[in-house]
């Protein structure tokens, strides 16, 4: 295949002959549709093909350089591959940092408590749910009957990018926040609501189900004043400013809302997951094994069950020595706002695909592979939604993927450079997907419930990126397999809005049964 390959990009790039556009996916017939006789004639046409460039080759022309471009193009696919080998080392670590994040020893894992625990989900009301986690923030209202939900009303926020800079204060965070709830009680009948779940997606030290210290920000985030600081007192006072009278009750991690939701739905809900701006997931623990906590707020004792925020983002931020980290995922820590940290995230998260994806396009410039861009391509500037719209187009001359990077940068493309360009995307998306799949794995094997477990996933990357739950649903078919587990059950469920929902249904719980919830 390789030297088919070659072969076919040689007469491509210097002997003019047409041939499909370079590194095409779907240009090879598959091997069912082929036969014996297909074969021997495929080989007798390459053997003479590859002597006619052979002997291009020894005249001087441009063999060299095409064979420097294909290393280029392939060492950056190699150093992006994932396979299950390496996924396998990765679980390793990964399990191993989970013991010591619940022992509170150094790890790469915050391990943080939730006070959410495992149990009866027969709750009714109507609540609210305020959801902050990236670049975007919403206000709910969920009705429940029995733990079913019977309505259910959102309106989402922008939030300016201005506040998420360390030039501007947390009381101006609040208060936009404040403001929000405002205005959608103004348009919408919530005033009765009769508490309210706060999902704040942020590294937070927990010590009750209605308080919390924000470790640190991630995705982005820089607002001064807020570290350190109790969460759910900055967002009351900020209430007590703009007139907002609505109990908050629970504080939640949107990881910990998305795995609540799935469990009210599905009581075989074991993970949550969120594959979006940011990256993170939760579980449930055995409260004995939390040993860093040996008697938690709310625990009713014996084998109950604790829902765990990992903030797995954060893994292999303090050796770096498991993670496959390119040039590329070098240069985006160096440039963020938290380098050194958020490693994991940082390679699979929708807030750094796109500008993993221009930072390598600039590569294959700088190697000569694709033509100088005419116009500033500067950092960010690349979305991740383009990579999705990139991946989405599987027409003949990807009009689409053409039409993006004229809109993008005046970017002209041929054919074939846009077909070098979706391939290098396809790696790019797929390395995210197989290493969020490597970290379900990971937190499946370390509980020991594989069989039919439920994944409850939110997010954009996961929900809008061609193939992506397909490829992670492939990786824990191998992942599983190299460790002798076959027919698993495990299910991807999409759990959109979850972070909203399950806020709200956790402060259902927390209002019901304040001291267990």
């Amino acid at each position: 295949m390789l030297l088919a390959l070659f072969v076919r990009t040689y007469e491509y790039l210097v002997l003019r002959v047409p041939a499909p556009a370079l590194f095409a996916p779907n240009d090879v017939t598959s091997t069912s549709e082929r036969s014996e006789g297909d074969y021997n004639k495929m080989a007798t046409d390459l053997d003479h093909r590859l002597s006619t460039i052979l002997d291009h080759l020894k005249k001087g022309h441009e063999g060299v350089r095409v064979l420097q471009d294909l290393a280029v193009v392939y060492d950056m696919k190699e150093a992006l591959s994932m396979p299950v080998d390496k996924l396998n080392q990765i679980i390793v670590h990964f399990i191993g940092d989970m013991y010591l994040g619940l022992e509170g020893k150094t790890s790469s894992f915050k391990m943080l408590p939730s006070y959410v625990y495992k149990g009866d989900a027969n709750v009714s009301g109507t609540f609210l749910a305020l959801d902050l986690g990236g670049t975007n923030f919403r206000v709910m209202s969920l009705t429940l009957d029995c733990g079913k939900v019977v309505q259910e009303d959102q309106v989402k926020y922008e939030i300016p990018s201005a506040l998420m800079r360390s030039d501007k204060s947390g009381e101006e965070l609040f208060d936009f926040i404040a403001k929000c709830v405002k205005e959608y009680q103004e348009k919408q009948v919530a005033s009765k609501a009769e508490g309210l779940g706060f999902t704040f997606s942020f590294p937070v030290l927990q010590h009750g189900i209605d308080s919390g210290i924000l470790i640190t920000w991630t995705k982005g985030f820089s607002t001064k004043g807020v570290e350190g600081r109790d969460v759910v007192m900055l967002l009351r006072e900020a209430f007590a400013r703009e007139g907002v009278k609505i109990p908050v009750s629970a504080l939640v991690n949107d990881t910990v809302g998305t795995l609540v939701a799935g469990y009210f739905a599905d009581h075989h809900a074991e993970v949550g997951v969120i594959l979006g701006t940011g990256s993170n997931a939760c579980y449930w623990e055995d409260v004995p094994q939390i040993r860093k906590l040996p008697s938690p707020s709310g625990w009713l004792g014996g084998d109950q069950k604790m829902c765990i925020n990992i903030e797995w983002g954060n893994f292999d931020s303090i050796n770096q020595n498991v993670l496959p980290y390119t040039e590329m995922d070098n240069e985006i820590d160096r440039q963020s706002p938290n380098p050194g940290r958020q490693r994991f995230e940082k390679l699979i998260s929708g807030m750094y695909l796109g500008e993993i994806a221009r930072l390598l396009i600039l590569k294959l410039v700088r190697h000569g592979i694709l033509p100088t861009v005419p116009t500033q391509v500067p950092p960010f500037s690349l979305p991740s939604v383009a990579i999705s719209e990139v991946l989405r187009d599987e027409s003949a001359d990807l009009a689409q993927v053409r039409a993006v990077f004229y809109k993008l940068y005046k970017y002209e493309l041929t054919t074939g450079q846009a077909t070098t360009i979706r391939d290098m995307f396809c790696c790019i998306t797929l390395r995210s997907a197989r290493l969020a799949a490597s970290g379900i794995a990971a937190i499946l094997l370390k509980t020991g419930n594989v069989k039919n477990a439920k994944i409850c996933v939110d997010g954009s990357v996961f929900e809008k990126t061609p193939y992506y739950k397909q490829q992670m649903e492939q990786c824990l078919d191998e992942i599983f397999e190299s460790h002798g587990i076959t027919s698993h059950g495990v299910q991807l469920v999409p759990t959109s809005n979850g972070s909203g929902v399950g806020a709200a249904m956790i402060s259902a719980l927390a209002k019901r049964a304040p001291t267990s919830s």
